[in-house]
């Protein structure tokens, strides 16, 4: 019953999209402007029934439905049950059209755009939940039923049973399928020519919302990453991950030419193909993770079919919008005001550098699946290419990016060039010397020197401007600085967690101690434990320094019964400046094995990550 409902719900928002098209077309002739926004409401209200009528399946476990049945246990706890709604192929794709709805429905509240404007948007976002809803409905249906009864589900995958994925997904597919209403807003200004201030900041907000929503959702996978796989690292430069930061460097670059262009209205032609872009690179990057054509823990399907029609979706949206960029989107014959050094040649270096980023990530990405295709053949393009290619393309850029707010939109003049310089120097001096005495390596050299420049000057900049303007809304008119030290601050959790990583192998017996650095390990005790819907082996470590008591640190094992998998959970003891992370390997003889990281300021990745988002979230209040 309740998998009709869901069925139901999704076909009724289907059926109140068709008819919002169709009453779109009849506007001109006749009163409809009430009805078009109440056949919004309805597809949304239609939409979140069915999302979850699904939810709610997982939740009382309801194995008559087939998805339910594949992807839950009755054993499970209740917050995987919710989350196993989502933690597969069709009911994330059901996330996607929900979260679709949900931004033409807050969007559908908008009182500053003219209402053409807000209407072809929600016309054009309408048209593609369309597209993707027929998707959902012929290709991944979440509501199949079983046509024999079942007492027991197979269970989720027990690498998703994680509080931190619980919030992936969402967060991720809120910055994701948020860029289709920036999409949405840039054809409908192509289309209507109306391309003006108030649109400026529209687009400017929705995009910065969406940018900050996909920081956050590829924070905490790489967060989970680093905690739950038992590798020591949080990027693995895995294609399912690349096919994540290609959109967010776009939307980086979208973000720094929304800024540009409300000073400079000669770059809209830019924006617009921005605007595409990111969504594009979202499509692109879910045809990916859904083909079957990369292997990958990330992957949620191996469905040609399916891959087939996303590839489709994404020819026909891509091509057209950009048919529509060709034909529609016209310049002003005026020259920009481009000088060798003020804040719009920087942004437009800045853009320049992010894109071609973004192109050598997508070659490296697909790289494999071209030679695959052609020789039959299966390479993998691993860390060193993208370590050696990606990250010296954005090094120009963040540099550019802490001195860009100190210069000016229309002179050629770099105010306090001289303070600014005496910075870099002194820096560089200091970090030569540190990383000289320590351990020297010449990228270690240049993150730190480089994520240093940009906090030292942000905070110069920020000094200024609050002996210009004092406390009166100092994080809103700051919050690029604060972006930029969150940026800093990240590239220096970065580098020192990369480059300066020590890492340890050991023999334990029970009682055994083993000297760490300047730590002593202590392997007290090794227990099993029964929880609700898996075995835990826990081994316990007395962490200590000088002779005193750190911290105990409990890595384990997990077994679990559905699935007859075992994962790796590491022991982590967290402090600001060093992560001691310890992860059990197998026992002979009465002897584990054990890895052990010391990961210097890995922290401050989350940190600056944590900045970011708070400024981007902030910047949607600036006008």
């Amino acid at each position: 019953m309740i998998s009709l409902i869901g069925f139901s719900g999704l076909c009724s928002s289907f059926v109140f999209s068709v008819t919002l098209i169709i009453t779109y077309f009849f506007d001109t002739k006749y009163d409809f402007k009430k009805v078009f926004y109440y056949l919004v409401f309805l597809s949304f209200i239609s939409i979140l029934i069915s999302f979850f009528s699904l939810m709610y399946a997982y939740i009382v476990s309801d194995f008559s439905n087939y998805n339910v049945f594949q992807n839950s246990h009755s054993s499970k706890p209740l917050l995987y049950k919710i989350t196993g709604t989502w933690g597969n192929h069709e009911g994330s794709m059901l996330l996607w059209l929900t979260i679709m709805l949900i931004y033409s429905f807050v969007f559908s509240f908008n009182k500053t755009l003219e209402s053409k404007v807000k209407k072809l948007t929600i016309f054009f976002q309408t048209l593609l939940f369309i597209c993707f809803s027929l998707f959902v409905i012929f290709t991944s249906n979440p509501f199949l039923v079983n046509t024999i009864p079942m007492n027991e589900g197979l269970g989720l995958n027990p690498i998703l049973q994680d509080p931190a994925l619980a919030i992936h997904p969402p967060m991720l597919y809120f910055g994701y399928v948020g860029f289709s209403l920036v999409l949405s807003l840039a054809l409908s200004a192509m289309f209507l020519k109306k391309i003006d201030v108030i649109w400026l900041n529209t687009a400017k907000n929705w995009t910065l919302f969406c940018w900050s929503m996909l920081t956050g959702g590829i924070a905490l996978g790489s967060y989970w990453a680093y905690y739950e796989l038992g590798w020591g690292g949080w990027w693995f430069w895995d294609p399912v991950e690349n096919v994540s930061l290609m959109p967010w460097i776009a939307g980086l670059a979208l973000v720094h030419s929304l800024m540009m262009t409300k000073k400079e209205q000669l770059l809209k032609r830019w924006v617009i193909f921005l605007s595409i872009l990111c969504f594009s690179l979202s499509v692109f990057g879910t045809f990916l993770v859904r083909s079957g054509i990369l292997t990958s823990v990330h992957s949620f399907a191996s469905d040609s079919s399916r891959g087939i029609f996303i590839l489709i979706l994404f020819l026909v949206i891509t091509g057209f919008s950009f048919i529509l960029f060709i034909l529609k989107s016209d310049e002003p014959n005026k020259k920009l005001n481009l000088l060798f050094i003020n804040k719009t040649s920087a942004l437009v270096i800045n853009n320049i550098v992010m894109l071609v980023a973004c192109l050598t990530i997508l070659l490296g990405t697909i790289y494999p699946i071209i030679i695959e295709v052609i020789t039959n053949k299966r390479i993998s393009v691993g860390a060193p290419y993208f370590n050696s290619t990606a990250l010296p393309i954005l090094l120009p850029g963040f540099l550019l990016m802490s001195v860009a707010p100190a210069l000016s939109w229309q002179t050629n003049k770099f105010p306090k060039f001289k303070n600014y310089l005496f910075i870099f120097i002194f820096l560089s001096i200091a970090t030569f010397i540190i990383t000289f005495f320590t351990t020297f390596s010449t990228w270690g050299f240049v993150g730190i020197l480089l994520s240093l420049f940009i906090i030292t000057a942000s905070l110069f900049s920020l000094y200024n401007n609050f002996r210009k303007y004092g406390f009166k809304n100092i994080f809103l008119l700051n919050n690029s600085l604060i972006a930029h030290i969150g940026v800093g601050i990240t590239i220096l959790g970065i580098t020192c967690s990369s480059v300066f990583q020590s890492e340890y192998k050991y023999s334990f017996l029970v009682n055994d101690i083993n000297k760490v650095k300047n730590f002593t390990l202590e392997l007290k005790d090794v227990k099993i434990f029964q929880k609700s819907n898996f075995q835990e082996l826990e081994a316990s470590f007395l962490l200590s320094k000088n002779n005193k008591i750190v911290t105990t640190i409990n890595p384990s094992k997990r077994y679990y019964h559905v699935s007859k998998m075992i994962t790796t959970e590491a022991g982590i003891y967290r402090n600001w400046f060093q992560d001691f992370y310890i992860v059990l390997g197998s026992e002979k003889n009465g002897k584990w094995d054990v890895r052990i990281f010391l990961n210097p300021l890995v922290n401050f990745i989350w940190l600056g990550v944590i900045l970011m988002i708070f400024s981007g979230l902030l910047g949607t209040r600036k006008k």
